[in-house]
């Protein structure tokens, strides 16, 4: 290394651009978060909603769903707070919707977004009467092959 001229900058440099890194990777990680909050809320309504929605009763669909509400813990969430499910069973439909708040640290999301974000999530299923539907694609099947077996 005798003769050789080094610089300050490339000191400067690599601070830099390392300080740079560590944070748009804590924003990467944050936002997979988030995401995997979204994605987890939008499965739980899905399947509270599909769970009533093929059987028989309005009481049956009314416990089925509120097992799963039960059942959904919070500890599957990866950072949200303040989470809200809320179902309703009718006779013709199956409603389940999911709310939860994500907060984000950091200086400049307290004026975008307050330092949190809100996941809102919802899905909704017709009633559908098995025995009903067989039939229906039993006559369908006897209409186009000539109506013998």
């Amino acid at each position: 290394m005798k003769g050789t001229n080094l610089k300050g900058s490339f000191t400067v440099e690599a601070a830099v651009l390392f300080s740079i890194t560590f944070f748009v990777m804590g924003a990467l990680i944050l936002g997979t978060f988030y995401l995997h909050d979204c994605a987890v809320c939008q499965s739980v309504s899905c399947e509270a909603a599909s769970a009533g929605s093929n059987l028989e009763t309005q009481k049956e669909r009314s416990q089925a769903v509120e097992k799963l509400r039960r059942q959904f813990k919070k500890s599957r969430l990866l950072g949200s707070r303040n989470l809200n499910g809320n179902t309703a069973v009718g006779e013709k439909q199956v409603f389940a919707s999911w709310q939860a708040v994500f907060p984000v640290p950091g200086f400049a999301m307290k004026y975008y977004a307050g330092n949190r974000l809100e996941i809102s999530a919802d899905w909704t299923c017709k009633v559908i009467d098995a025995a009903d539907m067989i039939r229906k694609i039993r006559g369908a099947e006897q209409l186009l092959t000539g109506g013998g077996t």
